[in-house]
């Protein structure tokens, strides 16, 4: 049983460092984001995702 828990402390120390990259990365300017989702463009693009800003959906009324 003792390496089911080394899998599972792997795992999320992985997807830990991954998101703090992601973060730190975008926050002090190192990668760009344009759709400020603190997801790399570069890194979307690497998995195929296609990179648009966020539109307002309630857009407010005069």
């Amino acid at each position: 049983m003792s390496e089911i828990g080394v899998v599972i402390t792997f795992v999320v120390v992985l997807f830990g460092g991954v998101l703090a990259y992601s973060f730190f990365s975008t926050s002090f300017g190192y990668e760009e984001d344009e759709n400020k989702n603190y997801i790399p463009d570069r890194l979307e693009r690497m998995f195929g995702k296609e990179i648009k800003k966020k539109e307002n959906k309630n857009p407010k009324k005069k």
